[in-house]
């Protein structure tokens, strides 16, 4: 091409030239949301966005940094996708409770996974409302009550493998023994298997469900968070790193097995897989919570049971909800009692006053109440959801800014359980922080382990029933002892859920 017939300049300059400008403005726009906005947001390069920090801090600490630089509200972006990061608990519990309508869903970053489209957190509306009015009597405490026989079982088993261990003097990974033992019980009370998981690592069950944990920050997951529609054509060609349809087929056949294997004489089973089918019945009432009110029609779901994908749906979400979070709360309530010795004698002296040589159960746990604390506290110090989220399906305001609809609303639990303002020295372990005088004294919405809110972890009974039987049972025999393996302070895994990177090694003392 000619320039007033003097200068010759190539067609392909001149794209480039006039692309490259255009390519920058449009970037700038997309990501010039938060400071068209007025949020405070780290300067981040497009895309690629905060996943050099994330990768060297893991979630959790770049949770920190971004609230301890920029404050309490930040603006930031997955992938491509605008994500708000909110760690003030007053604006919180404002989203979760009073604004729920407004934002009453999960911010799913891909609805792929087909077996889990029919489970409580993925469902929407009234469906929502249906499903957990129906779930919320097989989390009541008359129903926990009935799964102490079930539980009971399997950890009399964990003790009789740990005291092997502990009589040969062997150091212990903990985190390794506590997963079998929580997939053993959400393998029996939710799909109504006895899957020999304590006894048998190498179980398939365990084998997949190990599988379906193991998710890891791959070259294919970045290029989906860059362009997030790219995982509906890897579903469709079944290589979605979001969706092994190999491991949910195989649990989706075992809970279609477990359901056809049910005779009349199974109908009673107390586990969650038969009451799930039971629940259009249930006349108890869950004590925590009411039903919830029918926006729509509510003759729509009236006396209908749940379906069998729903069925299938939920008991893989129990599973991926109850089997590594529990497991890795047990571990590092492990450490931090085997590293905290007198709260740990403090814990065995009020278990010995208050439950002696009893089994524990769902009732008499419940009585210890240093043993909520010791709890409370491991949850605190160690919340295993790291961030809570949830999407606005209006434009809201939230700190005095313009919300456009759709927006991811991250709740940076892991930063308000550290945040000074609420929790004095908060990286010293103290369960007294518990205590009902201190918990009067603190904002409620700056504890966050089981969310909070209409939307909160329905299964958390059953999560704290599992998790706090098993370490009276081996508080009555044992104490957890640091070892020269033993790692302090933790390194925690980078990677998803809040877990140990190296596992937790510690050993058994019998007690006398």
């Amino acid at each position: 091409m000619d320039i007033l017939g003097v200068v010759a300049i190539n067609n392909w300059i001149l794209i480039v030239v006039f692309l490259l400008p255009a390519v920058y403005l449009y970037f700038r726009w997309k990501f010039g949301l938060w400071r068209r906005l007025g949020v405070p947001t780290p300067n981040y390069f497009p895309y690629i966005g905060a996943i050099k920090d994330m990768r060297k801090l893991g979630l959790h600490g770049l949770d920190m940094k971004l609230v301890k630089t920029y404050g309490k509200v930040i603006g930031s972006y997955l992938g491509s996708a605008p994500s708000l990061l909110i760690a003030d608990p007053d604006i919180i519990k404002t989203i979760l409770v009073k604004d729920f309508s407004k934002a009453p869903n999960r911010f799913e970053f891909s609805r792929n996974r087909s077996e889990l489209r029919h489970g409580l957190t993925v469902v929407e509306d009234d469906h929502w409302r249906f499903m957990r009015n129906t779930l919320l009597p097989t989390f009541s405490s008359g129903k926990m009550r009935k799964m102490d026989p079930l539980l009971k079982k399997k950890y009399e088993l964990l003790l009789k493998i740990l005291k092997k261990e502990a009589d040969e003097g062997n150091t212990i990974e903990f985190k390794e023994v506590f997963g079998r033992y929580t997939m053993d019980v959400i393998a029996s009370l939710g799909f109504g298997m006895d899957t020999d998981s304590q006894t048998n690592p190498d179980n398939t069950f365990v084998k997949y469900a190990k599988e379906l944990f193991n998710i890891r920050f791959t070259p294919l997951l970045f290029l989906i968070l860059i362009f997030p529609k790219l995982d509906v054509v890897l579903n469709y060609f079944n290589i979605s790193p979001l969706n092994n349809r190999r491991l949910m087929t195989f649990f989706k056949s075992a809970v279609h097995q477990a359901i056809g294997m049910r005779d009349e004489g199974d109908k009673n089973r107390k586990d969650l897989l038969q009451m799930m089918l039971n629940a259009h019945k249930d006349t108890d009432k869950n004590e925590i919570e009411d039903k919830h009110s029918y926006e729509g029609d509510p003759e729509k779901w009236k006396k209908r049971g749940l379906t069998e994908d729903e069925v299938t749906g939920n008991a893989i979400l129990f599973l991926l909800a109850g089997y590594d979070t529990t497991a890795s709360t047990m571990t590092f309530m492990s450490h931090c009692l085997a590293t905290n010795p007198e709260i740990q004698e403090k814990l065995i002296d009020e278990i010995d006053s208050v439950l002696g040589k009893e089994l524990p159960t769902y009732d008499n746990v419940l009585k210890i109440d240093y043993l909520d604390w010791v709890f409370s506290e491991t949850l605190r110090f160690y919340p295993p959801a790291v961030r809570l989220n949830r999407k606005n399906n209006t434009e809201m305001e939230i700190a005095g800014y313009k919300i456009p609809k759709d927006t991811d609303l991250s709740f940076a639990i892991y930063a308000v359980h550290r945040d000074p303002e609420y929790w004095p020295d908060p990286e010293k372990y103290d369960p007294e922080r518990f205590s009902p005088e201190n918990k009067a004294n603190r904002h409620p919405y700056a504890y966050l382990p089981f969310g909070h809110g209409p939307r909160n972890c329905i299964g958390q009974r059953l999560a704290a029933m599992e998790a706090k039987c098993a370490i009276v049972y081996i508080l009555q025999h044992y104490r957890f002892l640091t070892c020269d393996e033993t790692e302090i302070p933790l390194q925690l895994d980078k990677t998803g859920l809040l877990k140990p990177l190296n596992g937790v090694k510690l050993k058994l003392e019998e007690r006398s």
